[in-house]
Order: C-alpha cells, then structure tokens, then sequence
C-alpha cells in the first residue's frame, strides 16, 4: 500500500463529496440518498401548480392502482361483498369504478363533452396515457380538463 504523506502547510477540510459544492446540507443528504427514477408521462397530468393537492393525490394513487377499492380489501378480509355500491353490479377494481361502471361511465361521457373529446372509448391506462399526450401545457383550458379530471375521480372515489 502506498504511504501517504499529508502537506503540513495546507489547512484540513471537510468535504461533502454528494454536493456539487462540497457543502454539506440536507437538501444535498436527501439527494445522495434518492435513486434517480425516470419521470413517468402522466407526472404533469397529476403535479402542476394549480392542482388541488387532495385530488391530485387520490388521482395518483388511482393512476398507480393503488387505491383501496373492496377487491384489494377481499385479500386481506375475505367477508368483505366486492360488489360496487354505486351500481350493484360487478366487483369493484380500478377499472370498473373509474370506467365500467355505468354511474361513472355517466360522470366520464359528460366530462369528457365538456372537454370536447368526444368518442373516446379506452380503458383507464390508456385513458391515462391519452390524457398525458393531448393534455399538455399551462394554457386555462388544459389546466381545466386537468381539474376536471382529478375532481372526477376524486369525487368517484369519495
């Protein structure tokens, strides 16, 4: 192993290499320790600074499948009845209570007339997808069809 030999005449300092800087901070702690992820193409869909945090939140969870509709609960408490409460018809999965279920399937064909995308007949990922491609921008009105639709399902949820 090579020796090493410290300059006697050069003062020590602490260095934290993670920072571009070498300053230590806790924004520069978090950064170190995050794993870079690349941004999903739905992100600005959910996350734009006009959206209602509590609807914007329920809109991810929607998105990411996450929410605790009565067949993720059947897993865990199997007396739980799946069936939807809002048309008594089928279980209730991501897909059914925000397209299939034909109360929803009413709040969607309204919203969607309103947003002026008429016909449109996919399933809730593509859905999702669709939105995050025509649905860009900060402009007042795609900022409206971003409300409407985290208020959509939010108040589906709900």
């Amino acid at each position: 192993m090579p020796s090493y030999n410290p300059n006697s005449t050069l003062d020590d300092r602490i260095l934290w290499l993670p920072s571009s800087n070498g300053i230590y901070s806790a924004a520069s702690a978090m950064e170190s320790l995050k794993t870079p992820h690349p941004l999903v193409s739905w992100y600005k869909i959910v996350w734009f600074p006009q959206n209602i945090p509590r609807m914007g939140f329920i809109l991810w969870l929607a998105i990411k499948g996450r929410l605790s509709t009565l067949d993720c609960v059947q897993h865990y408490n199997p007396q739980v009845v799946a069936t939807c409460v809002l048309c008594n018809s089928q279980a209730v999965t991501h897909a059914h209570l925000f397209f299939k279920c034909f109360y929803s399937k009413a709040i969607w064909t309204q919203l969607l007339n309103k947003c002026g995308c008429l016909g449109i007949h996919l399933s809730w990922n593509d859905f999702i997808d669709w939105v995050s491609i025509h649905w860009k921008g900060s402009s007042p009105s795609v900022v409206t069809k971003k409300l409407y639709l985290a208020a959509a399902v939010y108040f589906i949820w709900r």
